[in-house]
């Protein structure tokens, strides 16, 4: 990565961490989010910690660490997708207006039943009902570039009006059933 590339890199982790204000989110946003840019085969969060870890006695309490972060820590993901967003569509716009929004429902192939909006619904990814979950992004785009600014997983009927398996999924209240055209 050159200066350049560095520079702004530190200033968006920077106005990030502004978001995130607790200094020890900061870090584990940080080693997140280099060790999803980074060249490492595995992206999930116990090799991140391993490789983001100079210390191999403490590699279990970075996983923890980072776990936490991803699975309990509290913030404000509006505020973070928001400033994701302004961020990417100021880059694209100083190349070339934007063109198009686009919206779209893509479904993730699912073994089992614990995937969080998994079902046997209609996936255009497959051409078929099978057992999978939808996601609904939001897209901007130049004539050259596009780039998703927004992502929403879609939780249908079965998982929404159960309050087991929202439990079990922590599933916030305030995550309601939608049908697909509302």
């Amino acid at each position: 990565m050159d200066a350049a590339a560095q520079r702004r890199l530190d200033a968006y982790f920077s106005d990030i961490g502004a978001i995130l204000a607790h200094l020890l989110r900061r870090e584990s946003f940080a080693i997140y989010a280099m060790g999803l840019l980074g060249e490492a085969e595995r992206k999930s969060i116990e090799p991140i910690a391993a490789r983001a870890c100079p210390d191999p006695a403490r590699v279990q309490a970075a996983h923890q660490s980072l776990q936490h972060f991803i699975s309990n820590a509290h913030w404000d993901d509006h505020a973070m997708r928001r400033y994701a967003a302004r961020y990417a569509i100021a880059a694209m716009a100083e190349h070339a207006p934007i063109s198009g929004w686009i919206i779209d429902d893509t479904g993730f192939l699912r073994k089992g039943e614990h995937s969080v909006g998994g079902q046997r619904q209609y996936t255009g990814s497959a051409g078929k009902f099978t057992n999978c979950q939808i996601g609904v992004s939001l897209s901007v785009a130049t004539r050259h570039h596009h780039v998703p600014i927004d992502f929403e997983l879609y939780l249908p009927r079965s998982w929404a009006e159960k309050p087991a398996r929202r439990r079990e999924a922590r599933i916030p209240a305030s995550v309601q059933y939608k049908s697909k055209i509302d």
